[in-house]
């Protein structure tokens, strides 16, 4: 996610939460009495009579519509960026030497695989909240020794900052447990 994204949420979600308390306060004050001027009962008259106009239904299907696009949008603003593969490590005037970083991630969580601990293995680059994020995913086996998959992992993460020599990028590792052990195939005697 983007850094504005995440300050809209928390600029909502706080407004959000002020009203819901200042309408709870507001009710339970009534509700009590205390609240001084209030009348004893709330009537509401009108709101009800709009809905037999012939111009409601269309403008509640473009609220509706409006709606789901600004939805749509929202979600699609959450998503993690995949960004492209490729990093200049160094330049000058003989060259210039890049990087594939989605295949040293991949090759890393591939290497990963080799481990009896771990069954299955991916990887890619996102950009998260403006920073670049190396992101590995793997699938544990149940009984898996996790000492072992965490030196593992964390061996994998220092050899991908080394090969990729980018100051800026962080790791993150997902780890999945298997629903059960992967059966061991017995060897055929023939």
């Amino acid at each position: 996610m983007r850094r504005g994204v995440i300050a809209l949420d928390r600029a909502l979600g706080l407004i959000v939460a002020l009203v819901l308390v200042a309408s709870g306060a507001l009710a339970v004050t009534w509700w009590y009495g205390v609240l001084p001027g209030a009348p004893a009962s709330i009537r509401v008259h009108g709101p009800a009579d709009h809905t037999t106009a012939s111009w409601w239904p269309w403008a509640t299907g473009a609220a509706g519509i409006v709606l789901v696009l600004l939805g749509l949008w929202w979600l699609v603003r959450h998503l993690p960026r995949r960004v492209g593969g490729r990093f200049t490590l160094a330049a000058d005037r003989s060259g210039r030497l890049s990087a594939d970083a989605h295949a040293a991630v991949a090759a890393a969580a591939e290497h990963l695989t080799r481990l009896p601990e771990v069954r299955d293995g991916s990887g890619r680059v996102v950009s998260d909240r403006g920073q670049l994020v190396a992101e590995l995913q793997c699938t544990i086996e149940p009984s898996a020794d996790l000492d072992l998959v965490h030196r593992a992992v964390t061996r994998a993460a220092a050899d991908l900052q080394t090969v990729l020599g980018l100051p800026r990028l962080r790791h993150r590792t997902r780890l999945r447990v298997a629903r059960s052990n992967k059966p061991t195939t017995a060897p055929r005697v023939t």
